[in-house]
């Protein structure tokens, strides 16, 4: 990344006009992307809560043109903007199928646009997590799966073009459809499906293998991609309990920007290592979380359906909701120490010294040897450059 970022910049550097172009165009990529996601929302066709559906896209083209306007040709921010840009566009086309102001033919071609460019958000986050954080494909497992991306890629706009189902906004087919390649499609959209889950899985192994070989700063930024990850699925969680007409309906807009906005601060570097003590929390809580609703969906739903004479009544219901109620504090303390050993480190160890100290000063007596400990205590917590000790008598 660092190496391709800066030999870009240098090109870009000596000469100004080159420069100015690109930032240009950085900026006319997220215009385009803003439009169409407000379009989308006031002329898309769509009802109720699902108008702030685009919007959850928004983030994506500024912080890919963040990203390349602090880091000029990384992979990363190409691929960030290009998710932007191709719902920008595909956004556009969808309020234009749904508009009146065109012929029947004009709405049909812009449908099919929308349905194409529908495909490359969604293998763009896939390619992303390949190149991410270095912005390069660099193992031969990700060579592999960059391969069947690109293949996926094109049998899908090929099957979305040819198929003879008909689109949503106008009721029509593509007006490229095919008859005699009817079945052929219909087989390609369950296969290709199929296939983009087995990729996707192949990508996040591959990924971990990388976060389990880096060290240092690399470390981190693949830290801030799990923090990001993390609250887009608690936050999912809860929309898909809570009702679509509520206020809550904004905030699980605002936790899908979670992951671009996380993937740009790790990208550009800022305020990179200020996260363990974040990410511990919000993996606690988002593993105690859900933890405890699968219980109670458990219980109070499952039972009923699986157990002969259990019926769903209030007297179950609030059974379950008292266990998980009381489950909550000693497991959150539990999966908190535990997370804590692996994301936040330096509390975890701080906090065994403290541990360890307490219990040897039940034992002391000596006054010089509860000063010693009580300096090494602080050496190892806090890592002063001396420490003294005063002790009035």
């Amino acid at each position: 990344m660092g190496r391709g970022g800066r030999g870009d910049h240098a090109a870009f550097g000596s000469w100004r006009v080159g420069a100015a172009v690109r930032r240009t165009l950085l900026i006319a990529a997220v215009v385009v992307s803003a439009a169409g996601v407000v379009a989308a929302s006031i002329w898309g066709g769509l009802q109720g809560g699902d108008r702030l559906w685009p919007v959850t896209w928004i983030v994506w083209a500024p912080v890919g043109a963040l990203i390349l306007w602090k880091r000029p040709g990384n992979g990363v921010g190409f691929a960030m903007l290009g998710i932007g840009v191709a719902w920008g566009i595909g956004f556009l086309c969808l309020a234009f199928a749904f508009s009146s102001v065109a012929s029947l033919e004009v709405r049909v071609w812009a449908e099919l646009v929308n349905v194409v460019f529908g495909v490359f958000p969604w293998l763009g986050i896939i390619w992303m997590i390949l190149i991410f954080p270095s912005g390069r494909v660099e193992g031969r497992l990700e060579r592999y799966l960059a391969l069947a991306l690109g293949a996926l890629c094109a049998i899908a706009v090929f099957s979305f073009l040819v198929t003879p189902e008909p689109m949503e906004a106008t009721g029509l087919p593509s007006p490229l459809a095919t008859d005699w390649l009817a079945d052929a499609t219909s087989w390609f959209v369950t296969a290709g499906f199929i296939l983009v889950l087995l990729v996707t899985l192949f990508a996040v192994v591959s990924m971990a293998r990388r976060w389990r070989r880096s060290s240092g700063i690399e470390r981190h930024q693949y830290r801030w991609l799990l923090l990001g990850a993390t609250l887009f699925l608690v936050v999912l969680g809860m929309g898909n309990v809570l009702p679509e007409d509520s206020a809550a309906m904004y905030f699980w807009v605002s936790g899908g920007m979670a992951i671009p906005i996380a993937v740009g601060i790790a990208v550009t570097r800022y305020r990179l290592f200020e996260i363990d003590r974040l990410l511990s929390r919000t993996v606690t809580y988002a593993i105690v979380v859900g933890t405890l609703a699968s219980l109670f969906a458990l219980v109070a739903a499952g039972l009923p359906n699986w157990i002969p004479g259990v019926d769903e009544s209030p007297l179950l219901v609030a059974g379950a909701t008292l266990g998980v109620a009381a489950l909550f504090d000693p497991m959150r303390r539990r999966v908190q120490s535990a997370v804590d050993r692996r994301f936040n480190r330096s509390r975890y160890d701080a906090e065994k010294v403290m541990d360890e100290f307490a219990g040897r000063l039940r034992e002391q007596l000596d006054v010089g040897g509860i000063a010693d400990g009580w300096s090494r205590v602080v050496s190892e917590t806090m890592q002063p450059a001396s420490v003294g000790i005063w002790i009035r008598l």
